[in-house]
Formats: structure tokens, C-alpha cells, sequence
């Protein structure tokens, strides 16, 4: 039953028999209103061809997806696939593509593109298996759930994740409004180029003092430092409730944790 209900449903780069069906129908009613008696024509014979043809391009529109393929790409595919298969059958080499070019009638770049370019697309959330061509996709309404792994799963990016920019963001804001509330410019300012909130990089003591040209001294900016993450640490703090959300137990160390007194995140 599971093996007959496969035939039948819908895939990634397949439609379902239902969907074959109905693209038929369209087909047979492009048949009836062109369909012209006085040419001597018998109708099964002109409908043939628009049944044929609807279908057809309704199982290449899926093989691509949302993308728009020229039908010439797919007639050469399929030709080129025809021509291996008969190698096969033969227990013969596979030609080249040079050589099956040739025997198209196309040339070797046009060839390669439309292999390229008809080449079934994959699903990010279809499971593994379905690039094998053994598990229906997304496409095809099927269940991705139950933990099993999805393509997604095995990509992998340098980028945050969009949940820890917003945490990231949020607790940027808080900082600023914590610093804007209870520091001074001059605090602020020191705090800043300590911590590196600004440029992500953060300055030591004597880079402080020598960018200042020497106005204020290494002793100077340990006090303003000490007494800025005072003030930020203070549980009178009005921001201090704030801060405190963002403590995390498992650890931390970056700028933002040192600037709010804790282990945040």
C-alpha cells in the first residue's frame, strides 16, 4: 500500500497523478475549442497532442520549480538522456558531451546549459533521502517532522542567528540607556573605548591615555573605568532591573557582560 500510495503522490520534482490528471483536462479543453472539423482531422488525433503536450510541460515546470526553463532546454535533456540510456542498453561508453552535442545538433555549451539548468531543484526542508530521490519534499505535502533530519540541517553559517541579533540589539539599547542615565560624557566616553562598543574592539589603558595625547593619565582612566562599572553594578541603579535580565549562569565575558557587572549573554 505505501509502495502504491509513493506512485501516486506528488514529489519535490513530480507532480501527483491528480495534478497530471487535471493539467490533461486543460489540455483537452485547449483541444475542443481549437479543434476545427473542416480539416479533415479526427479529434482524438488533434486532442492527443494537446493532452500530450499539457502534461508534459507540467512535469517540467516541477522538475525546476519556481524557475522559468524553456521547453528547447528540457527537449534537449531529454534527448541527451534518451541517447545515454541506449548506450547503456548496449553495454557501450556513455558518448561525450562534445560527441552527443554533435548528435543533437546543438553545441557542446548549449548542451551543458541545459543539463545545468534542468536539473531537478531540492527542497531545504526535504529529508536527507530526498536527494536520492527516495523521500517526498516539501513540495509534496509530506511530513518533515518527526525529527527526522531535514537538507537544512547540514548547512552551516557564520552568521548569528537572527533570535541572538535581537537579544543582541535589545541589550545594546539597554546598555545605552543604563550609560546615558547614570554615567557622564567623560565616563561614557572612557567606558566606551575600554569596552569597545562602539568599534568592537576594545583599548587598553595606555592606548586611552596616548590617544588622548598624554591630557589624561593611566591612573585616570583606571578610576573613571572603576567608577562608571560602579555605578552600572549599584542595585539603586535605575536601569540595574534591566541589566539584570540579561544575567546568563552558564558564563560570558564580552564587552556587554563586563559593562553590565554580570555574566550576560
Amino acid at each position: 500500500a505505501n509502495g502504491a500510495g509513493s506512485v501516486y503522490d506528488g514529489s519535490w520534482d513530480r507532480p501527483s497523478l491528480d495534478e497530471a490528471v487535471q493539467e490533461g483536462m486543460i489540455g483537452l479543453a485547449r483541444a475542443a475549442d481549437k479543434y476545427d472539423p473542416e480539416r479533415g482531422l479526427r479529434f482524438a488525433t488533434y486532442a492527443t497532442h494537446w493532452i500530450t503536450s499539457t502534461v508534459r510541460l507540467c512535469f517540467q515546470r516541477h522538475a525546476t520549480g519556481c524557475l522559468r526553463v524553456p521547453s528547447q532546454l528540457h527537449e534537449i535533456r531529454q534527448r541527451y538522456q534518451r541517447m545515454a540510456a541506449e548506450c547503456y542498453e548496449r553495454l557501450d561508453e556513455p558518448p561525450g558531451t562534445a560527441d552527443a552535442a554533435r548528435e543533437i545538433g546543438v553545441t557542446e555549451r548549449r548542451l551543458v546549459a541545459a543539463v545545468r539548468a534542468t536539473t531537478p531543484l531540492l527542497s531545504l526542508d526535504a529529508p536527507i533521502d530526498a536527494a536520492r530521490g527516495s523521500s517526498k519534499g516539501s513540495g509534496a505535502g509530506g511530513d518533515v517532522g518527526g525529527g527526522e533530519l531535514i537538507l537544512l540541517d547540514t548547512l552551516t553559517s557564520a552568521d548569528p542567528r537572527p533570535e541572538d541579533q535581537v537579544e543582541t540589539s535589545f541589550l545594546r539599547q539597554c546598555l545605552e540607556n543604563a550609560m546615558a542615565a547614570e554615567l557622564t560624557p567623560y565616563e561614557r566616553d572612557v567606558l566606551r573605548l575600554r569596552l569597545g562598543l562602539d568599534s568592537g574592539s576594545s583599548m587598553s589603558v595606555r592606548e586611552i591615555s596616548d590617544l588622548s595625547g598624554g591630557a589624561v593619565s593611566l591612573g585616570e582612566v583606571r578610576a573613571v573605568e572603576r567608577r562608571a562599572l560602579a555605578r552600572l553594578r549599584s542595585p539603586g541603579s535605575v536601569h540595574a532591573h534591566n541589566l539584570l535580565a540579561y544575567l546568563d549562569g552558564g558564563g560570558g565575558g564580552g564587552p556587554a557582560s563586563k559593562a553590565a557587572g554580570g555574566r550576560v549573554r
